[in-house]
């Protein structure tokens, strides 16, 4: 029985950044399985979509992007293409973050975007067994949208 109590503990620090972006760890924790060492890896195929990859003992578990769109787009078009989340589930009031258990999109509020006639937007993924939540998916994609904001993403 030690032995499955010791599989279930976490025993690397939680990152307080996810490719280069500042998290901030008490959002991301629940999105954080168990296990020894966690890895980042940064993936930017297409222009404007930047994704970094998050595994925990060489398995994927989290995937956040930030992705650039037309102006006009919501959360639901993004949604619209993403695994995880969908246009139909759970909305903010504001309109600006869609959530569900496993996966998540944000409006980020850029007061210069420096990329006109876009929007920026984040997203979210956790490839877990278990997912972490519509709570926690909704209070990490508002805190990461926050952090992006004020990052060199936006301006």
């Amino acid at each position: 029985m030690s032995a499955c109590a010791e599989e279930r503990e976490r025993e690397y620090e939680i990152p307080g950044s996810l490719c280069g972006t500042a998290v901030q760890t008490e959002a991301l924790e629940p999105l954080m399985p168990p296990g020894k060492e966690v890895s980042t890896q940064t993936s930017s195929g297409v222009e404007g979509l930047t994704r970094c990859r998050v595994s925990v003992d060489g398995r994927q578990v989290l995937s956040v992007g930030v992705d650039w769109q037309k102006e006009g787009r919501s959360p639901s078009d993004v949604a619209s293409f993403l695994a995880g989340v969908e246009p139909g589930d759970k909305e903010t009031e504001d309109g600006r973050y869609l959530y569900s258990d496993e996966g998540a999109v944000g409006e980020v509020v850029c007061p210069e975007p420096r990329r006109p006639g876009r929007k920026l937007f984040v997203t979210a993924r956790a490839d877990q067994d278990e997912a972490p939540g519509e709570t926690a998916m909704k209070e990490f994609i508002a805190a990461y949208a926050q952090a992006v904001g004020k990052s060199d993403e936006c301006s």
